[in-house]
């Protein structure tokens, strides 16, 4: 289980005195302990009394640093210099506090955090929001009907599912809504539409702000005209950010369905996000290809995900 020291990146050992110790050493040896690389733990302060260290990363893992104190005060004392007196104690304001907990106190509280932060992960992903976008829905020119079948097919399937509104034709506006549904705490968020070659559809790079990893495939591609079509084709998007998956669908009503009833089958599925974009986008370019066959044209249809 990872860990975020928020900024708490520091602890330092009281009762310990350095006499023409090597800091380097010093500080290698606790990395050792705390079972990361040397270059990620550095000595700061030197007082009689007491050494400071921080941690050159936000992100540790919660197993290889609780109840880690007795093993770094005893490798510690096996170096040239150092001279561990009794009553030595590591802290730290933050989580690096539980350094110091007994090996089994620190078993306790991992089993514990581990069965509460599954609980939030498994509460957090079945919370999701579906957002309509584009100025001809909020004008009425256009019903949206996509939301309403997204919610229910959604509440079928257990998620406790929102309407989120109306997404502008505007990048960043629509990243900031998007944003803001991360940051209320919904694990699966849903736009539909703005995801063509016009230069109002921005769904997939709204995305791509909040996660510039998203995969992003192409359903079908074209050579712009620069006059309706600016882009070289349409795409779907599939990022996540923490926990939460952002998933931009196509517009049209039966693209959307088709989209939806594919996300929550690869979800089922337990598909990572590259597995699942791939998985949406090939039910979507199969479509296209029966349409073609129907009477359409040619385009081409790139088979990479990301």
């Amino acid at each position: 289980m990872e860990w975020d020291l928020l900024e708490k990146t520091t602890f330092w050992i009281e009762n310990v005195e350095l006499n023409n110790a090597d800091l380097g050493l010093v500080a290698a040896t606790a990395a050792a302990a705390l079972e990361l690389e040397p270059r990620e733990v550095m000595v700061v302060d030197v007082r009689p009394g007491l050494v400071a260290f921080d941690i050159l990363r936000r992100r540790v893992q919660a197993e290889t640093v609780a109840g880690k104190e007795q093993e770094i005060l005893r490798s510690l004392a096996e170096l040239p210099g150092v001279n561990i007196k009794p009553g030595a104690a590591v802290h730290s304001e933050g989580v690096l506090g539980l350094i110091a907990l007994e090996p089994e106190e620190a078993a306790r509280v991992l089993a514990e955090s581990e069965a509460m932060a599954r609980e939030i992960g498994q509460a957090v992903a079945r919370r999701a929001i579906v957002f309509a976008s584009g100025s001809e829905v909020i004008a009425g020119k256009i019903k949206d009907t996509n939301s309403p079948y997204i919610i229910s097919a959604l509440e079928k399937t257990g998620y406790r599912a929102k309407y989120g509104g109306i997404l502008e034709d505007d990048a960043v506006a629509a990243a900031n809504r998007l944003e803001g549904a991360l940051e209320e705490g919904y694990g699966l968020i849903i736009t539909t539409g703005g995801v063509g070659a016009e230069d109002k559809d921005f769904s997939i790079e709204a995305i791509l702000r909040l996660d510039p990893g998203a995969c992003t495939p192409w359903i079908l591609k074209f050579k712009p005209d620069y006059h309706r079509h600016h882009k070289e084709g349409v795409r779907i998007a599939v990022g996540k950010v923490g926990l939460a998956y952002l998933v931009a669908l196509p517009g049209p009503h039966e693209e959307a369905r088709l989209g939806c009833d594919r996300l929550l089958s690869g979800l089922e599925q337990g598909l990572e996000k590259e597995s699942l974009a791939e998985y949406i986008a090939g039910a979507l370019r199969e479509r296209w290809r029966s349409v073609m066959k129907e009477g359409g044209h040619e385009h081409g249809l790139p088979g990479r995900c990301c």
